[in-house]
């Protein structure tokens, strides 16, 4: 019994680092805002150019909004024009976000009572 309840625990563990790492449209909003909000440090900072090690993640974020933004950027790395392609890219996550939410799936209550029911008015 102790060992079917570790062989569970590790089930759950993988299905939940499995969710955790998947890219959706919602997480990489998340990672888009956290890179507006070091592109406008930035700018409060009066730094010129937006720092290297935000270029890959923002890179990540452009290609996965539309596959045209990585080219926008280019060599461009003022933060000025870095947050307006970053609004780009949140707004269409934003559509992404929303044509892949699904209605959720109906459980039907009572489904034994309502066959019964079905059944004896056939009857």
């Amino acid at each position: 019994m102790l060992q079917q309840t570790i062989e569970e625990q590790e089930r759950y563990q993988r299905w939940h680092r499995a969710g955790r790492k998947a890219v959706t449209p919602r997480r990489l909003l998340q990672e888009s805002d956290e890179l507006l909000f070091w592109v406008e440090e930035c700018v409060v900072q009066k730094v010129r150019i937006v720092p290297g090690w935000l270029i890959p993640r923002l890179m990540m974020v452009l290609r996965h909004a539309h596959p045209n933004l990585p080219g926008r950027l280019g060599r461009e790395r003022r933060p000025e024009q870095v947050m307006e392609i970053i609004y780009d890219a949140q707004a269409a996550l934003m559509e992404q976000a929303c044509l892949s939410r699904k209605p959720a799936e109906v459980i039907p209550l009572f489904g034994r009572s309502r066959r019964v029911l079905r059944e004896a008015a056939s009857v």
